[in-house]
């Protein structure tokens, strides 16, 4: 791996579901040190390029590479290098909430697994919840340990699924907060969401994806959120990028 090989680079990327195809020659390179906002309707194909990025969906065409390694071609222990939230929490309901991160800590084989736990509990404000039922959690809160459970192995590349999902303002603000400093610290992180403002906020680059293809991909710095908006809207109504909408 070079110091200039992508944390995610995906070529031609398309899946189909029958007579439906989901994306379509989808190119898409995220680097470490970004942040990568994926907006588009519902069905436009965002959960499914997380799905296939996350190693979840294994039969589609083209290529995904993850710091430069052939997805497909990967040994099992690339997954080390991956943090996922998706819609799903992937949490164990009836252990503890700091007992799911002591877990998922030793699944990891992360030294000083129960420091590493109250630290990310600490980090996502639920220390004072740490001795409960995760079943016992607010869809907010559950949210928030699934945010620190994807962080516990210390990954390169975060990949998320509506990540601000049931989070209140302030738990909202503190993601954004923490993927700032994911990212400043050279992490990587593809997020799909429908909170423009949020994550456009949070974003170095904005991307757009409808009815499978990228019809818009611009840093965040070059467009503001107002500019963004009216561009996201024209993509919905008329199904194409506004001229210039590619970088």
């Amino acid at each position: 791996m070079t110091p200039h090989t992508p944390a995610l680079a995906c070529e031609k990327l398309t899946k189909r579901y029958g007579r439906t195809t989901a994306l379509r020659a989808v190119d898409i390179v995220v680097h470490e040190g970004e942040c990568v906002a994926l907006f588009g309707r519902n069905g436009a194909g965002k959960t499914t390029l997380l799905h296939i990025a996350g190693s979840l969906i294994r039969w589609y065409d083209g290529d995904v590479r993850i710091f430069g390694t052939l997805l497909r071609r990967a040994d099992p222990s690339l997954r080390r290098q991956l943090g996922l939230v998706l819609h799903d929490t992937c949490l164990y309901l009836d252990l503890s909430v700091r007992d799911n991160l002591r877990f998922f800590a030793r699944l990891y084989d992360v030294p000083n697994a129960d420091a590493r736990a109250d630290e990310l509990l600490e980090r996502v404000d639920l220390t004072a919840r740490a001795a409960d039922s995760t079943r016992a959690l607010s869809r907010g809160m559950k949210q928030r340990l699934s945010i620190a459970r994807a962080l516990v192995h210390k990954p390169r590349l975060l990949l998320l699924d509506e990540p601000f999902t049931g989070l209140d303002e302030l738990s909202s603000q503190s993601l954004s907060t923490l993927l700032q400093e994911f990212v400043r610290d050279g992490g990587a992180v593809l997020m799909s969401t429908h909170d423009l403002e949020r994550a456009f906020n949070a974003a170095t680059r904005a991307v757009i994806l409808e009815r499978g293809s990228i019809t818009f991909d611009r840093p965040a710095g070059e467009v503001d959120v107002t500019a963004f908006r009216h561009a996201y809207w024209h993509v919905l109504f008329t199904g194409s990028g506004p001229e210039g909408a590619r970088r």
